[in-house]
């Protein structure tokens, strides 16, 4: 029988300098979290690891103050795995969900997703298998687990940088083996922004369907109409988050009237405001685009109930694109088939793999090493190392 007898949470730096449409991150901050077993591997516990999405800051406070507690004053047995050793995420799930009011997901979905996250983490480990083989092995149907599509996600507004320094970042991107490119619109008047996007697309042998712009809900009643119309002209691969995440009949304007695909979701947290999306929000299941973070959503366990519900509203997995960047969101894309992977990869944290994954082509090829590889990362190990040091891991 496994046992959580320790659970860790470190609020973690994200500060830079570089803008979006709708915000900076010079404040930024994020969760790092550590669950601790009693399964001793090599004269040490084995632990799940878990680092948080960007953009929403840390969770530091409900954390501490609702969902770890729930956790540890639970029974082990409540939790255990029905077949083999270890811990089961689905009912570590129930256990933090408890006595929660249904509605209001915000930051609650984000506190439950790093801890769901770290169970699956430390399940996987337990079973020595990477999590990607663990989700292909438990729901299977990817083509070819182990590897995902995947595309560099930057080009944010800084200080001094020109539509010239943006196809600079891009090339730069290009020659570490990324394909398809993501950068940030509307935080500018419209000809600035279509002056980066020309830019782009040149640096790029004039290849504009291996481009993406993101509006971070930039676009408005007032000025969505005009963007959308100049943007659509240029064939890009997709046009993400135009509006307000909840303004479902704005998004469904937009849908009717633009033919380069959509992506949406990236700002909604639950199965209930899937659900709305997809009843509401004009999107087409075989052209656009599903963006929700898996760890800003509940987690793993949310997200295949996610999957089931679009799956019955006639989407297929390709159309879904996670947001974040981090190892989480690769190994769920590579063992369940989606669509591909986001990554950033000029973020100092999560920019840089682990030495034992690989981009080549377009795709990024996953290693073997059991869990999700989080702890792995060359920007968060010193961050994982500090969280270790004065506890009974060290």
């Amino acid at each position: 029988m496994a046992r959580i007898v320790q659970i860790l949470e470190q609020t973690v730096s994200l500060a830079s300098g570089m803008n979006n449409a709708g915000i900076n991150f010079q404040h930024m901050t994020a969760s790092l979290v550590v669950m601790v077993s009693d399964v001793v591997r090599d004269g040490r516990p084995v632990v799940g690891v878990a680092f948080d999405s960007i953009g929403r800051y840390g969770h530091g406070a409900l954390l501490r103050e609702r969902f770890i507690p729930r956790i540890m004053a639970a029974h082990p047995d409540s939790y255990q795995a029905d077949h083999g050793d270890g811990v089961d995420p689905f009912k570590l799930w129930e256990i933090m969900m408890a006595n929660e009011k249904v509605g209001g997901h915000g930051e609650r979905a984000g506190s439950v997703g790093i801890l769901d996250a770290a169970a699956w983490d430390l399940q996987a480990k337990i079973e020595g298998k990477p999590l990607w083989g663990l989700l292909n092995e438990r729901f299977p149907g990817a083509a070819q687990p182990g590897r995902t599509p995947i595309y560099a996600s930057g080009g944010h507004y800084r200080p001094g940088v020109d539509a010239s320094g943006l196809a600079e970042e891009i090339l730069g991107y290009r020659r570490l083996g990324y394909d398809r490119f993501k950068i940030k619109a509307g935080g500018l008047p419209l000809e600035q922004d279509l002056e980066r996007i020309e830019a782009v697309i040149q640096a790029i042998d004039g290849k504009a369907s291996s481009l993406s712009i993101d509006f971070n809900a930039g676009l408005t009643l007032e000025n969505a109409d005009r963007s959308i119309a100049a943007v659509d002209a240029y064939g890009l691969a997709w046009i993400e988050e135009p509006v307000d995440p909840l303004d479902y009949q704005l998004l469904a304007q937009l849908a009717q009237q633009c033919t380069t695909a959509l992506g949406a979701g990236e700002n909604l947290f639950a199965y209930a405001e899937a659900r709305n999306l997809v009843r509401y929000g004009g999107l087409r299941a075989d052209k656009d685009y599903i963006n929700i973070d898996i760890s800003l959503s509940y987690g793993i366990v949310e997200y295949l109930r996610i999957l089931d519900l679009m799956r019955s509203h006639g989407w297929q997995a390709s159309s879904f694109v996670p947001h974040a960047g981090h190892l989480l969101s690769a190994h769920v894309a590579a063992g369940l088939g989606l669509g591909g992977h986001e990554t950033a990869p000029s973020h100092a944290l999560l920019g840089a793999y682990p030495d034992d994954y690989r981009v080549t082509d377009g795709y990024l090829h996953l290693s073997e090493r059991p869990g999700s590889g989080v702890d792995a990362m060359p920007g968060l190990q010193p961050a994982i190392r500090d969280l270790l040091s004065s506890t009974l891991v060290s």
